[in-house]
């Protein structure tokens, strides 16, 4: 199979892109092989100390896990909770950089010994067996989704989503690195694609901004095409969404994969 992938990404405003908290990982097939391909994006919390670093790490983690890890609840739970292992060290470093005394040295001590929490949504692509699909499937194949959070996916055919793990909530579940609460268990999806497919990966703020158009009868994947197509102008698009009230200040991450035949 081929995919062709565009990451685009922004920071909150008056932020340093190396301040972003969000996360985005893929493994590609190579080219002329029938390999599988994985889209990972994380949102860390904001407001939890480590949250950007514990995004990184859970996306990186489940990316090189086994292929069970996006279709079995507990072979996930397996790579949340080795990737917290790697916590303790973190926390560590980010305490020894914490001033010994003041309010706001309480503060991020306090930040910092809860733990960072982040979503994460993990997307894996996978040839048909014996690379044709049959007649109705040519040169297609499957997907299986794993997700904890409020981070969404659309599946494009021809400008029109036939499937979606669209989460609309307040309160997104979180996959936390640290503390004593039990991480909840993800949600599992599984679909077919077609040659043409496109799939979009995205954020919290950017998928209420595609709620908020396609709740209105629009088509928004037409607008994260151009910007793919010239990705030099998504931070003046962002601060444009921003400044017309339609797009929160918000870490922006879109991941988009257009899926060709195998």
């Amino acid at each position: 199979m081929s995919v062709d992938r565009c990451l685009l990404q922004a920071p909150k405003a008056r932020m340093d892109a190396s301040r972003t908290e969000d996360a985005a990982r893929t493994v590609l097939p190579s080219a002329g092989h029938s390999g599988e391909a994985r889209l990972i994006v994380a949102d860390g919390s904001s407001g939890s100390a480590g949250s950007g670093w514990w995004a990184n790490r859970l996306a990186r983690d489940l990316c090189a896990a086994p292929g069970r890890a996006f279709c079995d609840a507990p072979a996930f739970d397996d790579v949340a909770t080795a990737a917290a292992m790697r916590w303790p060290g973190r926390q560590r470093a980010l305490l020894a950089g914490v001033p010994k005394s003041s309010v706001t040295a309480w503060v991020a001590h306090d930040r910092i010994e809860k733990g960072p929490s982040t979503t994460v949504l993990g997307v894996r692509l996978l040839p048909h067996p014996a690379h044709d699909g049959g007649p109705d499937l040519p040169g297609g194949g499957t997907w299986q989704a794993v997700s904890v959070g409020d981070s969404c996916m659309f599946q494009v055919r021809a400008g029109q989503v036939v499937e979606s793990v669209a989460v609309r909530t307040l309160v997104p579940r979180v996959v936390r690195a640290g503390g004593n609460k039990e991480n909840p268990g993800p949600e599992l999806r599984a679909g077919h694609w077609h040659p043409g497919d496109v799939f979009y990966l995205m954020t919290d703020a950017l998928a209420r901004w595609c709620f908020r158009h396609t709740d209105e009868g629009g088509r928004p994947w037409a607008a994260l095409d151009a910007q793919c197509a010239a990705p030099d102008g998504f931070p003046d698009w962002v601060h444009d969404q921003r400044s017309m009230g339609v797009l929160e200040d918000d870490d922006i991450t879109l991941l988009r994969a257009g899926c060709g035949p195998c």
